[in-house]
């Protein structure tokens, strides 16, 4: 034979379950270029006072978090049964996944940044750093993931649509009431996640590009943030009034009035 055969492991058929919520999502993507200078250097400026190093994530989800609270349609969950409703969340709780290694093998667990609106970006970098350090039976979302384990896959689609999908407050403590992504760590330039939410962004590589800034080609740190959304839950303008207010906020000098070093 030319190929083998290999079982798939119970870890990926946990993330077929959240694709085949995809299916009747209408998702729909704008890419910003993000100018990343004023962020490196609040970073700099960070760094020699002596704080610790803050992440760009950090950055992107204080800022994303802010915006969802000017376009609070956005920060929603499209409920179809029994009644369809759009659950407008009061309060923004950002899922985002967490890769660790766990038995030799590489596993994703879905973390959950509990009212992100209200957080300092040091808080929510110290909240990220704990993810990705902190041993991993330490991690409530280890223990979520081992459980979910146990339970046969076709058990465990049933018991989320009949179980959790027809309540938004139950939705809401499960998977958050919006998602962020970042794989540009790993090399990716942008990304168009799959991700069956009103809203979800996703970070891309961060790097020295060329930019013209006043007439001039100057080489600048830059990112592509993808935002993804339901476009039953809104349109593309109004989608694209809020990437350009989350680019203008993540590119703004005067941060401490954007929240970022209260």
């Amino acid at each position: 034979m030319s190929y083998d055969l290999r079982p798939l492991g119970p870890e990926r058929f946990l993330v077929w379950d959240l694709l085949r919520e995809t299916d009747p999502y209408y998702l729909n993507h704008h890419l910003f270029d993000i100018d990343m200078t004023a962020i490196e250097e609040d970073i700099q400026r960070r760094l020699a006072a002596g704080e610790p190093l803050i992440s760009y994530l950090a950055y992107v989800l204080s800022a994303y978090a802010c915006m969802l609270a000017e376009f609070p349609v956005l920060n929603s969950y499209l409920r179809i049964w029994p009644l369809t409703r759009l659950a407008v969340y009061r309060g923004v709780d950002i899922a985002f996944p967490i890769e660790r290694i766990w038995e030799g093998n590489s596993i994703v667990l879905l973390g959950l940044l509990k009212d992100a609106q209200n957080l300092k970006v040091d808080e929510i970098n110290s909240f990220l750093s704990e993810r990705r350090d902190a041993p991993l039976d330490s991690l409530p979302e280890f223990g979520s993931y081992k459980r979910l384990l146990k339970i046969p896959s076709w058990c465990r689609w049933w018991l989320f649509q009949l179980g959790a999908k027809p309540f938004p407050g139950l939705m809401r403590r499960l998977v958050g009431t919006t998602a962020v992504t970042s794989v540009g760590k790993f090399g990716t330039t942008l990304t168009t996640p799959l991700s069956p939410r009103s809203c979800t962004v996703s970070l891309g590589l961060v790097e020295t590009r060329p930019r013209v800034v006043e007439g001039r080609v100057e080489p600048r740190l830059s990112a592509w943030i993808t935002v993804t959304y339901d476009h039953r839950v809104a349109d593309g303008a109004f989608v694209a009034r809020f990437g350009a207010g989350l680019r203008r906020r993540l590119e703004s000098l005067n941060l401490a009035l954007l929240g970022f070093t209260r």
